[in-house]
């Protein structure tokens, strides 16, 4: 069954813009593909990965330079942002 994901306003905007970066290069669907992975292990197991900055956890997407940025709140995953990984934040 898993988590419940919840993605914070900011982060669909944050993965919109990524989305449209890639679909100039014709590789959108492959890094939806990406996110929908990350997504669905992140629904299974939020506590594999280590807090890394005021109790936020990062997950790397396989193929592509951005990373998933949440926190798990009891049963809930809360996605914060969608970043390029050489991005400043």
């Amino acid at each position: 069954m898993g988590f419940k994901v919840l993605m914070l306003r900011e982060a669909v905007v944050e993965l919109h813009v990524a989305e449209c970066y890639f679909a100039s290069k014709n590789l959108s669907r492959e890094f939806l593909n990406d996110f929908a992975r990350q997504l669905q292990f992140l629904k299974t197991t939020p506590y594999s990965f280590q807090v890394r900055y005021r109790g936020i956890r990062t997950l790397n997407f396989e193929q592509f330079n951005y990373s998933i940025h949440y926190k798990v709140d009891e049963e809930e995953v809360v996605i914060y942002r969608i970043l390029n990984q050489r991005q400043n934040f």
